[in-house]
């Protein structure tokens, strides 16, 4: 986050506006552990902007303390870990000095030296939950979650049969039933943790008998509408469940019931359905929202909504780490780097990571727009496939 001089020019309306997500107050008698906090959770959110020298209210205070940059980067360097080291300008405004501290979004997770995570939650601080941190953990990539076991869960969850046909797919050999706890581990279908084994989260998702059990979320929810918002009439809706190979087949297969069709006789012979939308986009979208979706985000599932005149299909989290609605082309991030080799196993998806030009190409090659959106709370992935003209048809 870079300082702008449009930022320094326009200082009084950002103090008008009051204290934000991106912005904090705080008078100059301050207590370090308290301006660490902040710091802390600007940089373990989007970056933002303290104001030394304005109270809660917007009040210009100023600051009269000669020492206070020193001070600043005292506590950023002493009661930081790891350190940080924000950006400091002076403002004069009304003839009292403000400091203006830029605080950069961070590329790791940060904390206090007494190890207190913050995060921001509107205009404050907080404390993050259980599964909020573990979500900041892995959108810096300190864990890969998918690779954390189920602790509710036990080998005796997993299908063996199932894992034996994935290794076909593979051309290796069947699971040796006598090293079987090892050669799940080897596979990261299994780990070790505290003296058991468990299965990991990608393992379960992809191999277990019935994921939903301990993950009720981590389905799909369909619906098909007849008009162009969720109001409209119903054609149909139905939650998705099952593993991973389950829930992408049974998308697809919903999608191919709910979309405008077109059957047409074929050499005299048979008929042939021309779907308005390429399949090959819809299960390239739908393998997307498998792989990418982020599973520290329990409670909200995956999401289809088949309307008269677009398809949406919504993933829980947003963009990982640094990616970009901009960038996401050039730059590959796994945020689920295992299940991502799991989906790769079974012939779902490239390792290349080029599923989204994939699916904007397949779009385009039948007339229908494809676009991406993440919203601002940046906790949705959303493809949304729109044909304005519906008598148009495209083969699959």
């Amino acid at each position: 986050m870079q300082l702008s001089f449009l930022l320094k020019k326009d200082v009084l309306d950002i103090i008008k506006n009051g204290e934000s997500s991106k912005v904090e107050f705080k008078e100059e008698k301050f207590h370090p552990e308290s301006l660490a906090g902040e710091i802390v959770s600007f940089a373990n959110f989007e970056g933002g902007y303290v104001l030394i020298g304005v109270d809660d209210n917007g009040n210009i205070t100023g600051c009269q303390r000669r020492d206070i940059e020193e001070f600043i980067i005292n506590i950023c360097r002493q009661n930081i870990r790891p350190p940080i080291t924000p950006i400091i300008e002076r403002i004069i405004v009304h003839d009292k000095t403000i400091l203006l501290l830029t605080i950069p979004k961070g590329e790791t997770a940060y904390a206090t030296n007494k190890g207190l995570y913050y995060i921001r939650a509107g205009s404050t601080k907080q404390i993050p939950d259980q599964y909020e941190l573990l979500r900041l953990f892995q959108k810096k990539n300190i864990i890969q979650l998918d690779e954390t076991p189920v602790l509710k869960a036990s080998i005796d969850s997993l299908n063996i049969s199932r894992v034996d046909k994935y290794l076909q797919r593979l051309e290796l050999s069947p699971i040796d039933e006598a090293n079987l706890k090892q050669e799940l581990i080897n596979l990261s279908i299994l780990c070790h943790y505290d003296e058991q084994h468990y299965p990991t989260l990608a393992g379960f998702l992809t191999f277990a008998r019935q994921p939903q059990q301990y993950f009720p979320s981590y389905g799909i929810r369909c619906g098909a509408y007849h008009g162009t918002d969720l109001t409209s009439e119903i054609i149909r809706e139905t939650d998705l469940i099952g593993t991973f190979d389950e829930l992408i087949e049974d998308a697809v297969s919903f999608c191919k019931l709910t979309i405008p069709q077109k059957k047409e006789l074929e050499n005299d012979i048979q008929y042939k359905v021309n779907y308005l939308y390429p399949i090959l986009a819809l299960r390239e979208a739908i393998v997307n929202a498998v792989c990418h979706r982020d599973y520290t985000i329990v409670g909200s599932s995956i999401r289809i909504f088949v309307f008269s005149d677009r398809i949406e299909i919504r993933s829980p989290g947003g963009l990982a780490n640094t990616l970009s609605i901009e960038n996401m082309f050039y730059r590959q991030y796994l945020r689920n780097q295992m299940i991502a080799s799991f989906l790769s196993g079974f012939s779902y998806m490239e390792r290349r990571g080029k599923g989204l030009m994939k699916m904007k190409k397949l779009c385009s090659n039948c007339n229908i727009d494809c676009h991406f959106y993440v919203p601002n709370d940046n906790n949705e992935f959303v493809v949304i496939m729109r044909s304005d003209k519906m008598v148009e048809r495209c083969e699959i």
